[in-house]
């Protein structure tokens, strides 16, 4: 029998102060905003890929944001919820458990902060969930920028020190302490700083904001 799959997606509207503000302390507000649009953009084409075949996609979105809005915006066809919780690790709580109580049998979560992040490697996460409880994804600053699990070990998100560069490693043992199986996705970089945007235009050759002026 062929799994239900699901792909969770957290995402804010994008509002100039409310996104990417740390990059916005470095090349202006107004300019993180078009950053942090562009890149949430490329994870809704990745959930339009997949939702092409047949995984459900939901857009879990900040709880003060107006669902309308974030519809217009987005423009799919995808489910959509505000997400619950006070820390990070329960609004992702929330979230599986809401999409394994609508029949997911595997269901990964990505945010809008990898613009290298392809269809292609949450496939790969998805396939890796046949031999394993959890797929996490690393980013190089310590953190995942794409984690995956088949059963529901809500505990998993417990205990983490969120926004620090421990919360890879603690997850991982917390996973090993919760006698769960965890492959390790090929790492990639979250976009926090000028330093990753200026690293991530590199590397890709892309356009982006005009940072030439910019310290």
């Amino acid at each position: 029998m062929t799994p239900s799959r699901a792909l969770i997606v957290f995402a804010k509207l994008p509002q100039a102060g409310e996104v990417k503000t740390r990059l916005g302390k470095e090349i202006g507000m107004e300019e993180a905003c078009q950053v942090y649009e562009d890149f949430a953009r490329h994870a809704f084409t990745i959930a339009e890929q997949l939702a092409r075949e047949r995984v459900t996609v939901y857009i879990l979105y900040a709880p003060d944001a107006d669902e309308a809005a974030i519809r217009k915006w987005v423009g799919h066809g995808f489910r959509y919820a505000a997400q619950e919780g006070e820390s990070l690790g329960d609004r992702m709580r929330t979230a599986f458990r809401k999409a394994f109580a609508d029949g997911a049998s595997e269901t990964v979560i990505i945010g809008t902060d990898v613009p290298e992040l392809d269809a292609d490697t949450v496939r790969t996460g998805f396939e890796k969930l046949k031999s394993c409880d959890v797929v996490i994804g690393p980013s190089t600053d310590g953190g995942y920028y794409l984690l995956g699990m088949r059963g529901r070990a809500y505990d998993l998100f417990s205990g983490i020190p969120w926004s620090t560069s421990a919360v890879l490693q603690e997850t991982r043992s917390l996973s090993e302490r919760l006698g769960l199986t965890t492959i390790l996705l090929r790492e990639m970089a979250d976009i926090d700083t000028l330093e990753d945007y200026r690293l991530y235009l590199r590397r890709t050759g892309e356009g982006g904001v005009d940072i030439d002026t910019m310290k």
